[in-house]
């Protein structure tokens, strides 16, 4: 599955020239993560009031063109790998041209939200780790 978000820029997103502060496009990735799930069907505040959340292991961005202040973005997002612990979203940017601004990846970790101890998925949201893994195969 690819996960689309349209991104409604704020005028606080940029810096004084414009440009989209480059901090901000993890924040974009992590709206599509959540953005993800919803897709699936889950709602990510009812993981965490299920006890489970989850932590950025690593991020990493390609920053390809600029985008600035006006322009009309969206993100797709797509699970690049997935394990019983962890996830791995591949994220891309573009603008209504089709333009590729920004490519990354985030992984995230599955943990218990009071000891944050690592949990295995299959084992804690039997329901949505299968979906992970069905939507994986596709």
């Amino acid at each position: 599955m690819i996960s689309r978000l349209d991104i409604q820029l704020r005028y606080s997103d940029s810096d004084q020239m414009g440009v989209i502060y480059h901090a901000n496009y993890f924040s974009f990735y992590e709206q599509g993560r959540t953005k993800y799930l919803k897709d699936l069907g889950f709602e990510y505040s009812d993981v965490e009031k299920d006890g489970i959340i989850f932590p950025i292991r690593e991020v990493s961005g390609k920053f390809i063109k600029s985008i600035t202040y006006g322009e009309q973005i969206y993100l797709l997002t797509t699970v690049h790998k997935l394990t019983k612990v962890k996830l791995t979203y591949f994220h891309e940017i573009f603008n209504t041209d089709g333009e590729l601004k920004a490519s990354g990846y985030t992984t995230v970790v599955c943990v218990d939200k009071e000891t944050f101890k690592v949990i295995k998925m299959d084992e804690r949201m039997p329901k949505i780790y299968k979906s992970y893994v069905k939507d994986s195969q596709k």
